[in-house]
């Protein structure tokens, strides 16, 4: 069974993952939010350059099959600067 907490108001930046090779989004540091990747879209996340600072919403998904992700609520994504 899924577990889930959720997380209002998360600022987040799009980063290079270099063992992925691709582009994903991480919670910016001193939040109380577990420093995870979030799983989004991956044209949200291409879209925009590297160092780009959004506002969302997020959910802590834990699930037996694989490990704890965070996922970003598409609602509620929002650009707060540009790099």
């Amino acid at each position: 069974m899924k577990k889930s907490e959720f997380f209002p108001n998360c600022f987040v930046i799009t980063t290079f993952d270099s063992k992925k090779k691709r582009i994903r989004v991480r919670p910016l540091d001193e939040q109380k939010v577990p420093r995870l990747w979030i799983s989004c879209s991956r044209k949200w996340r291409e879209q925009l350059p590297i160092g780009t600072v959004f506002q969302m919403d997020v959910k802590l998904i834990k699930s037996p099959e694989r490990k704890p992700y965070l996922f970003a609520l598409k609602k509620t994504i929002g650009q707060l600067s540009l790099f």
